[in-house]
């Protein structure tokens, strides 16, 4: 038996996504390659809202993961509701994970996005 599906998944450590430009940035990033997930890493956001979520990805049918709290180097991870199916996402120092299934393929994962410092 061959398996074969299409996951298309971005990381980018960012350095910053609280102003309009750099978010003007990634728009066409997640366009252009179609993206499922994207994993952005050093968000420097303590919080981050719909609204930012939706002026990133363009679209309704988003959701996202980020920790409550600010922490883990501000870490955030966006999906594709029409593609990606999320049934948890966990919260630890420096990581989120998150577990669910491609719909199209029906083959579940487990992604983890990470960030911690260098030392």
């Amino acid at each position: 038996m061959v398996w074969v599906f299409s996951m298309k998944i971005i990381s980018w450590n960012i350095r910053g996504l609280g102003g309009f430009e750099k978010r003007k940035e990634v728009c066409p990033l997640v366009r252009e390659k179609c993206s499922y997930i994207l994993c952005i890493q050093e968000t420097k956001l303590s919080i981050i809202s719909e609204a930012v979520c939706k002026s990133i990805w363009k679209d309704a049918y988003v959701d996202f993961s980020y920790p409550s709290n600010g922490a883990s180097g501000g870490l955030v991870t966006f999906w594709d509701c029409k593609e990606v199916e999320v049934w948890s996402s966990f919260y630890f120092e420096h990581v989120i994970q998150i577990q669910g299934r491609f719909v199209k393929s029906d083959v579940e994962f487990t992604l983890l996005n990470v960030y911690a410092p260098c030392d």
